[in-house]
């Protein structure tokens, strides 16, 4: 019984994981087209 819920809370702890990861990746995409857009801005200001 307690080996089940060890294994039981370590795939929840996993699951955890993976779901921020993936908020984390998203966010990263957002800030590096940010980054981009602005680099973009900037080129254009200093042409």
């Amino acid at each position: 019984e307690a080996a089940r819920e060890c294994r039981r809370k370590k795939k929840e702890y996993i699951k955890c994981l993976e779901n921020r990861v993936a908020v984390l990746e998203n966010r990263n995409q957002t800030l590096i087209d940010e980054l981009k857009s602005l680099k973009e801005l900037y080129q254009q200001k200093t042409d």
